[in-house]
């Protein structure tokens, strides 16, 4: 007996353990365990609970048309793969545990340790996949970009067309998904939402994205408007739980690319490509630095960032930003998309973050928990990371401190203001100019700056500056393999913008030479007997 036990990777396609544990004459019991240690999280979210429900329930549907069925559990993961090994064992059955590697949280990690030694002492074999690419074998960045596209590059695996699951009478908590969206009503609610769980739907979304959405994907992503219109792939909540492998997108999105051979697809899914890597990348940092999710990178944080709880005028602060009511719009409008949506853009994103961190001089680790409380597609090994890079935490080696500044965000990124209309109705009917000169105070409710911007990015931004600069004192004074890293860092995130500047001049030349060409199309040619005219190019 195959127990095939899903995670993060609700998926039947290119799903490394399902190909396995499918491969031979075995019966297969796919399962998936609901941890009550997960939903009494502080940094749960409703948004992604439902996202999690609505892809068991299409997993589960998946899996009835070949044959089988999702069978769901509920308690300690430890002691329900344990409680049913030794069933199975009882009745005669010998199983084999099927599960992908994940990059996760220290009491995952734990977790994983606690199985694999439980099977071990039981002489039981174990078969690890992995859900997305990430080295396992130790501390290789040197390699990792070239294992990267290695491993983008393999065939992805096939779904298999029947599983067999036979009838087994087990003595275990289980849940049908009727009990199971009962038990967690209290993460269901009627806030608006731009995604649906499921493997079907992520292959719909990507399908969208590729035939059509990913069009100037490059330039568009930045926008807010346009993002939560559909300029960005709007796949990452699928990537996160896995309903569609990372590998399947990048070799449709490549070979999208190919087909239509056009200079301004070829960098736009370029550049999503990247984002791509740069996904998998915070998953290989956090398998490396799992602490990173409650710590500073670096110690010498530790007396400007902590998680104690707030008061005073950083309370209000951040009540004030939850809430979307700081009187800078554009930090404003992506709050109320947060609340309601459960998803903003990437910059905006960063833009919300630098304001709380260094504008209002509040701790990464409120603003992180926030927004994995409201983020669809939050995961602690992007979030968190996230929000140390905003806060100036980490890359102490580069000596830029990058802050984002709303006013003239909103300027370039939301220049006719639609997306703060759609989410600030207190300002609907005032232009940008009026906007920003603040006419609307003495006609609307919405409030006045909470803070001087210009001032509190003074004031604060000098005191990051001063601990970074005192960070990379001290690695260097030290030296060793921290100072590598950090040197190591630094040189990528370098690198990466010269590439992406060089492409983009690359796609601009063959742009403007594709305009030329088809401006001064080939000359007319006669063929030898002046019958006809064609070009150097005619058709048979």
């Amino acid at each position: 007996m195959n127990i095939l036990w899903f995670r993060r990777d609700l998926r039947l396609a290119d799903n490394a353990s399902v190909a396995a544990a499918c491969q031979g004459a075995e019966p297969v019991f796919p399962c998936f365990v609901i941890d009550p240690w997960f939903y009494q999280h502080p940094e749960i979210g409703a948004a992604r609970v439902r996202f999690l429900f609505e892809s068991l329930a299409a997993l589960d549907a998946n899996l009835r048309s070949r044959g089988s069925q999702l069978y769901i559990f509920h308690g300690n993961t430890l002691e329900i793969l344990q409680d049913l090994t030794h069933q199975l064992c009882d009745q005669g059955r010998s199983p084999t545990l099927y599960f992908n590697r994940d990059g996760q949280a220290i009491y995952g990690r734990d977790r994983d340790r606690a199985i694999l030694k439980f099977y071990r002492e039981l002489k039981l074999p174990v078969q690890l996949g992995l859900n997305t690419f990430i080295q396992t074998q130790g501390d290789r960045r040197e390699t990792w970009h070239r294992d990267y596209y290695d491993y983008q590059h393999q065939p992805c695996h096939p779904a298999p067309e029947r599983i067999n699951t036979p009838a087994l009478d087990l003595n275990l908590p289980q849940l049908t998904l009727a009990e199971l969206y009962q038990q967690y009503s209290r993460f269901f609610n009627n806030s608006e939402t731009l995604f649906c769980g499921g493997e079907p739907e992520a292959i719909a979304t990507l399908d969208s994205f590729l035939q059509q959405r990913f069009w100037g994907y490059h330039w568009k992503l930045s926008r807010p408007w346009l993002a939560q219109q559909g300029a960005t792939s709007h796949l990452s909540p699928h990537l996160m739980f896995g309903t569609i492998s990372c590998r399947t997108v990048y070799q449709q999105a490549k070979a999208r690319a190919q087909a239509l051979d056009n200079p301004k697809a070829t960098f736009a899914l370029k550049a999503f490509r990247d984002r791509l890597r740069w996904h998998d990348s915070f998953t290989q940092r956090f398998h490396y630095h799992p602490e990173l999710g409650e710590q500073n990178r670096f110690a010498e944080f530790d007396e400007l960032y902590t998680p104690e709880p707030l008061d005073g005028q950083k309370l209000d602060w951040f009540i004030a930003w939850q809430q979307g009511l700081t009187g800078f719009p554009l930090v404003d409008a992506s709050m109320r998309q947060l609340q309601q949506m459960g998803w903003l853009n990437f910059r905006m994103r960063a833009m919300c973050a630098t304001f709380l961190t260094i504008n209002c001089g509040i701790s990464w680790h409120h603003g992180a928990r926030h927004y994995m409380n409201c983020l669809v597609d939050g995961d602690v090994a992007i979030d968190h990371w996230q929000w140390q890079m905003q806060a100036g935490v980490t890359n102490p080696m580069s000596g830029n401190l990058r802050i984002y500044n709303p006013t003239k965000n909103l300027r370039d990124r939301d220049e006719d203001l639609q997306f703060v209309h759609d989410w600030l109705p207190e300002l609907r009917g005032f232009t940008l100019d009026e906007v920003l000169q603040q006419v609307y105070w003495r006609e609307s409710h919405y409030p006045l700056p909470m803070l001087d911007w210009a001032a509190t990015r003074r004031v604060n931004g000098k005191r990051v500056s001063q601990l970074r600069d005192r960070v990379q004192a001290r690695l260097r004074a030290e030296g060793g393999a921290e100072l590598e890293e950090a040197i190591a860092s630094h040189q990528v995130v370098k690198k990466y913008w010269q590439n992406s500047h060089q492409r983009y001049r690359d796609s601009q030349q063959q742009s403007d030479r594709a305009k030329v060409k088809s401006k001064n199309p080939r000359p007319l040619q006669c063929d030898t007997n002046n019958s006809a005219i064609v070009t150097s190019k005619s058709p048979n």
